[in-house]
């Protein structure tokens, strides 16, 4: 059993807490330093450093240069901070990285749901009313006569990854009738009992034409960063589906939403990433009355949880097994 050096990059307290506690069994030293404040003494630290467990934005920090660093353990699922700094296609780093995964599903599926029952429910509606101490009959009516069941509806959502299933299964288990876009349609034998339809790459527009929810959850890459631009969402105007976006916000920009929204393609959009975050104070999304913002927030991240998932892979780094949730630099995920 190998005894790795660690180093900790986290500006999160309980987290760098929870890592710490589960390195100490595992490595022969390990360091925490402040990376909002590095020090030469800190960046001996690195220099040292067999393994490295960092919030993704400090990659800057350890990307390069790093003569001993066999293995990054990151701890987000993103990855679009470390990508970014990889201008040179001949410097792919010579270090395995791992994200976290497999903690993300539930909560994500939970945001959909909850914002899809929001939705139908008016609930926005029936806070501003409430502020304003109105007994509304005209929200009544409207609940009454116009609002929909979960199942009656159709959601497609784009990826089918470890969230995307999630997704789907608690969409199922609400009676929506489920599509989902993937790379490749899976044999009968191995799709999934709550999907419903499947579609590749060239079937996007008669998913996007056939759902009253629309759900990215790819991720960014160069095959999904910009795919609902060009006026791909005018091919939902018949069903004029709600967007929800907590993938990526680079799988269209803001004026494509604005567009869509104007043009009545899509009937509102909820948005927890977008392409610039945070998201300029500028912005027109900000206050469009058919867009719901949150910051990024959908997938609740739990320390303890983000400790297990670090602990599991230590001790496989340690043991020489194989590593869990490994990112491919040539494909970028």
């Amino acid at each position: 059993m190998r005894r790795p050096v660690v180093c900790i990059l986290c500006d999160t307290a309980s987290l760098e807490k929870g890592i710490k506690r589960v390195c100490l069994p595992v490595a022969s030293k390990v360091t925490s330093i402040d990376p909002l404040n590095i020090t030469d003494s800190d960046k001996a630290l690195l220099n040292e450093a067999e393994v490295i467990i960092s919030d993704p934005h400090f990659a800057s920090l350890w990307l390069q240069g790093k003569p001993n660093l066999k293995w990054v353990q990151g701890t987000w699922a993103g990855i679009e901070n470390v990508k970014k700094l990889i201008t040179d296609d001949s410097k792919v780093p010579a270090f395995q990285y791992s994200r976290v995964r497999g903690i993300f599903g539930q909560p994500i599926a939970e945001y959909v749901v909850s914002y899809i029952i929001a939705e139908e429910r008016k609930f926005k509606w029936a806070t501003e009313v409430q502020q304003n101490c109105t007994w509304s009959v005209e929200l009544a009516e409207h609940i009454f006569n116009e609002s929909r069941t979960l199942d009656s509806l159709s959601i497609g959502i784009l990826g089918l990854g470890e969230i995307g299933k999630k997704v789907a299964e608690m969409c199922k288990a609400c009676g929506m009738r489920v599509w989902t876009l993937v790379n490749r349609v899976p044999p009968d034998e191995n799709k999934c009992t709550y999907v419903d339809e499947y579609r590749a790459a060239d079937g996007i527009d008669e998913l996007l034409a056939n759902c009253h929810y629309v759900c990215n959850i790819l991720p960014s890459t160069q095959l999904t960063r910009g795919l609902l631009d060009n006026e791909k969402l005018k091919v939902c105007s018949s069903k004029r589906p709600v967007f929800i976006n907590v993938g990526r916000g680079d799988i269209c920009t803001e004026d494509s939403i604005l567009q869509a929204l104007r043009e009545k393609w899509i009937r509102a959009a909820i948005l927890d990433v977008f392409s610039t975050e945070p998201l300029p104070v500028d912005s027109l999304l900000w206050k469009h009355p058919q867009v719901t913002i949150t910051p990024h927030v959908a997938a609740v991240t739990m320390p303890h949880q983000v400790a297990e998932v670090i602990a599991e892979n230590l001790h496989n780094y340690a043991n020489d097994r194989p590593l869990n949730y490994l990112i491919d630099w040539n494909k970028g995920y």
